[in-house]
């Protein structure tokens, strides 16, 4: 074998030889970026997306059944998808997705129990210290008739639901639980009219007129269970006008914390007003009498001063 045949053939050897090296050092540098990348607790790709903002809840209770939206005052609408994440934060399923608008709930899907949950959206704006947005769960369509509010009836009243909230105040994502009040005991039941406590009652009864005064009245009556739900059954009432002021007085005194003192003040304005009464009646009276016997235009005569008198008794000495 020539001399160059030798050469050639030992390049060949060596280019091999390195070719096999470096498929090996690719090999082994490889497999442990592979396993950190299998160990590393992460979001799918499918649950959010680089324009998009998100934002988490882990709850302390599960939520289901379904699931409605609602945005805070001022913001504008915009599309939001609802993620339900594993405890370990390394996949995550869609639950539905809607264009959220402020004051209003929206129906995002339905779900099974899931306590730990995302809500990705591109508009979504964020306020300190107050939440993106609510999330209203629903386990059963038949608690309420979900819009602006949550509807329900009570005893043949038309009421509204407040649910309860079982997010932390701080959390980015509000979330309430809108239970069943069926066979659910109630606490209290307190009568507002236009924002004022009235009173309570120990059963749900039609407003008592006469704390009302004259005018229009907006009623609430508030009805809280022992589950920490509340019910507000709203009403107008119209006690038409009170020119006379007897539905003041009578609504004040229904009113008063302390009947007895209010009772004792109103009997002492009343003795006074008849004072004043008898009073202006003995006056006019007076007067009646003097027109009648002449004595408003009668003059005493002119007092006639002594010293006056002397001296036109006594000529003057010129």
């Amino acid at each position: 074998m020539s001399k160059n045949n030798k050469r050639i053939a030992s390049k060949t050897r060596i280019q091999i030889v390195l070719l096999v090296i470096g498929l090996l050092c690719s090999l082994f540098f490889k497999t442990p970026a592979a396993a950190i990348s299998t160990i590393t607790p992460a979001v799918s790709s499918n649950c959010s997306s680089s324009s998009s903002a998100a934002y988490y809840d882990a709850l302390s209770q599960p939520i289901s059944g379904g699931i409605y939206i609602k945005l805070p005052a001022g913001t504008s609408p915009t599309l939001v998808s609802l993620y339900s994440e594993s405890s370990s934060y390394t996949s995550c399923q869609r639950i539905g997705a809607a264009k959220a608008e402020p004051n209003h709930w929206t129906f995002l899907g339905n779900s099974t129990p899931v306590t730990n949950i995302m809500i990705v959206g591109s508009g979504l704006e964020v306020e300190p210290y107050a939440a993106v947005a609510d999330l209203l769960a629903l386990p059963s369509a038949a608690t309420c008739i979900v819009n602006t509010v949550c509807s329900s009836t009570y005893q043949g009243y038309v009421a509204t639901l407040l649910p309860n909230l079982i997010s932390n105040n701080t959390d980015q994502i509000a979330v309430y639980q809108a239970s069943s009040i069926i066979d659910v005991k109630y606490s209290s039941i307190n009568y507002y009219s236009d924002g004022i406590f009235l009173y309570s009652s120990p059963q749900v009864r039609p407003i008592n007129h006469d704390y009302l005064g004259g005018g229009t009245h907006a009623i609430t009556i508030t009805i809280s269970f022992i589950n920490g739900e509340k019910l507000n059954i709203n009403q107008t009432v119209n006690m038409g006008a009170d020119w006379s002021g007897v539905l003041r007085i009578r609504s004040d005194f229904y009113r008063s914390h302390n009947k007895f003192v209010f009772g004792g003040v109103m009997f002492c304005v009343v003795v006074v007003l008849i004072l004043l009464l008898w009073l202006g009646r003995i006056l006019y009276k007076r007067r009646e009498f003097k027109v009648d016997h002449g004595l408003s235009d009668y003059e005493s005569p002119d007092v006639i001063n002594p010293e006056d008198d002397q001296d036109d008794n006594h000529p003057v000495i010129g």
